[in-house]
């Protein structure tokens, strides 16, 4: 009767197959299964390592390259061909300031972007502070375009003060909104400066003068650089942020 009325030996550790670690284990779970019922495999990762070439993004193939007339302002498959490393910072910022060579802001353009390979960043907290805020810019509108929200947003997280003052704005965090602000005290003259441009891109107007950006004493070199980048990252995208290492064609007009 020990069998029967003692703990049993290894009824805690029974299962619902009986014929577990047997030849038969495997008929019997599939007797068990669902009718139709296709088992699971153990899952397979394919990682795409496709990469653009300089023959893939040559601008004879793309189909806007004969079109003189509604074409693109800016080559629509940009990113591609900064990947595959034909485009250069030095190339898009020569192709955009070309118009500029010819005013009061020539000199000073020459001095600032001569030798540049990327975008200027004020310190060494300066991407940190950016990458932080990208992810919002999405959910936060502000009645302009992707582009310059991101602009907008390079230059008011160039400085800490910066960011205090304008990032909760901009989220929406503050009710008076950005065009309505007129002093903004415990800034420098540069950070000022910074605010001014910020604000004359979320305004879509001119908030700073060209003699005044020609003045090396309200607008050193580092905050020229920085206004200058953020035209082009309104301008081109956020592809200006990642031209950092690319190489590609380095002679096409660079600004010397």
């Amino acid at each position: 009767m020990l069998p029967f009325s003692g703990n049993w030996a290894g009824k805690g550790n029974m299962t619902k197959y009986f014929f577990k670690d047997t030849p038969l284990a495997g008929l019997e779970r599939q007797m068990m299964t669902p009718p139709n019922f296709t088992p699971r495999g153990g899952g397979q990762m394919i990682l795409c390592r496709f990469r653009y070439r300089p023959e893939d993004v040559d601008c004879k193939n793309c189909t806007e390259y004969r079109k003189k007339h509604d074409a693109p302002q800016v080559c629509p498959w940009l990113e591609e061909r900064a990947e595959a490393g034909m485009v250069t910072y030095a190339v898009l910022a020569s192709g955009f300031y070309k118009h500029w060579m010819d005013g009061l802001l020539r000199d000073r353009i020459r001095k600032v972007l001569s030798g540049k390979e990327a975008i200027t960043y004020y310190d060494e907290y300066h991407a940190g502070r950016l990458r932080l805020y990208c992810h919002r810019l999405d959910s936060h509108h502000w009645g302009i375009t992707k582009n310059s929200r991101l602009a907008v947003m390079y230059l008011l997280t160039a400085t800490e003060p910066l960011r205090r003052w304008g990032v909760p704005n901009l989220l929406g965090f503050w009710p008076p909104p950005l065009r309505e602000w007129k002093i903004l005290h415990g800034l420098s003259c540069q950070e000022y400066a910074l605010y001014q441009a910020a604000r004359g891109l979320h305004c879509r107007r001119k908030t700073i003068t060209i003699p005044e950006l020609c003045d090396e004493d309200l607008v050193d070199d580092l905050t020229l650089a920085l206004i200058l980048d953020a035209l082009l990252i309104d301008h081109y995208g956020p592809v200006i942020l990642r031209l950092e290492e690319t190489g590609g064609e380095k002679d096409a007009g660079c600004i010397e």
